[in-house]
């Protein structure tokens, strides 16, 4: 708090992210633990914290803070994000008890990988307001919900995964980054139909699974390098065409849905397919 006075000449209230280049880093650091009821377990003494070069699992670079890692820290309270330090590039908080939400706009503009999962923040995530530069944001098993605009998403973001939240609303899978590989919305409370035409090249992993999606699937035009496909437990209706699966693929579920007809599948991605709990009747493609 003995920076408290300092920081308020450095608030912008027009901008999602104060000025904070002309302040310490030390006193940065102590203002983003600020709400953390235990934060002893990060800085020690809560009176004179040590110096930010000794706390766990912070990692300083030219005397800039580079990586914060608090996984599995046991902490409980709340983070004030928009206090991190410009220079931090991976974040990392994932497996605590901590709460409050997350202002995308206010997270330091060259962080390229987020990590909050397993944690009790709430409220929404505008996707829009993401650094340009990320490339990964979990955010899984929290409480967060609202819609996804998942177009929004920054060009250069490899990983998303939102499994185990309250999200809801239909998703447009038409305009994701070109560089997703992984994207987990598995869990949630997204509905309405979704395209599957038109995903990136380099899509490896997609988890549809656990949602309230309807309407067809059509799987004939696949990435190539796709891998995983999970998209179990909704109420996709209607036959499919697996004829045309990719050949890379390792695993796909189809398992409780109301998806009927025979499905023809090449000899080499039978076993592939998981169609439990469904009238889909697999038959060997000739």
């Amino acid at each position: 708090m003995r920076f408290e006075l300092v920081f308020l000449d450095a608030v912008d209230p027009s901008l999602g992210r104060v000025d904070l280049e002309s302040l310490p880093q030390q006193a940065l650091m102590e203002m983003v633990i600020e709400g953390i009821a235990n934060k002893e377990k990060i800085c020690g003494d809560v009176d004179e914290p040590k110096d930010i070069e000794e706390w766990k699992g912070v990692t300083v670079e030219d005397e800039e803070v580079v990586v914060i890692d608090w996984n599995r820290c046991k902490l409980e309270g709340s983070l004030y994000l928009e206090w991190l330090p410009s220079s931090v590039r991976r974040f990392l908080v994932g497996s605590n008890n901590l709460t409050g939400t997350l202002n995308s706009a206010s997270l330091p503009t060259s962080i390229k990988s987020i990590y909050l999962g397993y944690n009790a923040f709430t409220g929404p995530i505008d996707l829009g307001r993401l650094p340009e530069s990320m490339k990964g944001l979990h955010v899984q098993y929290n409480q967060l919900s609202g819609s996804l605009k998942l177009g929004s998403l920054p060009g250069t973001l490899t990983d998303f995964d939102a499994i185990g939240n309250e999200f809801s609303g239909s998703v447009d899978l038409t305009k994701l980054p070109a560089a997703l590989v992984n994207l987990n919305l598995h869990k949630n409370q997204l509905s309405g139909s979704v395209v599957l035409t038109q995903l990136p090249s380099c899509l490896e992993y997609l988890d549809l699974a656990s949602n309230q999606f309807t309407g067809a699937l059509d799987l004939t035009r696949l990435p190539p390098h796709m891998a995983i496909l999970f998209a179990g437990n909704n109420s996709f209706s209607g036959t499919v065409d697996l004829s045309q699966l990719p050949q890379k693929l390792d695993c796909l579920t189809l398992t409780g849905n109301e998806l009927s007809g025979e499905v023809f599948i090449s000899d080499a991605l039978f076993d592939a397919v998981e169609v439990e709990n469904t009238k889909l009747i697999k038959r060997h493609m000739e």
